[in-house]
């Protein structure tokens, strides 16, 4: 689980956009780059602006598949408020992230790495 302050919700379209050569071989999102992800599964992702930034866990997650689980798990791990605000939330299914970088500010925009939980 990532979260974010994006500009708007093209600036965060244009930050997953995953571009692929003539050849078909794929070109890996700004966000992937800014994270060192090598490769996740475009198909098992969600993402979300808000228009209303928020630092409740559960107004940033309302609305996502298996959000209730989701939701519960990350209040187990980080309780039900963040510390700042955020107004973009994406989400990779059935991925594991361990990288060191936990942090990055991407084209003006700031995202943060929050937690890894069980959604099944």
């Amino acid at each position: 689980m990532w979260v974010g302050s994006i500009s708007s919700p093209e600036e965060l379209d244009s930050l997953l956009k995953i571009s692929y050569t003539e050849d078909g071989d794929s070109i890996p999102s700004i966000f992937s780059l800014g994270f060192n992800i090598e490769r996740y599964d475009d198909s098992l992702s969600e993402s979300e602006f808000c228009y209303k930034s928020d630092k409740l866990i559960g107004k940033l997650l309302e609305g996502f598949s298996f959000d209730d689980v989701i939701i519960s798990n990350v209040y187990d791990l980080l309780g039900s408020e963040l510390t700042n605000e955020y107004n973009a939330v994406i989400l990779l299914y059935n991925f594991y992230y361990e990288g060191s970088n936990k942090k990055a500010i991407i084209n003006g925009n700031n995202l943060e790495f929050l937690c890894t939980v069980k959604y099944m």
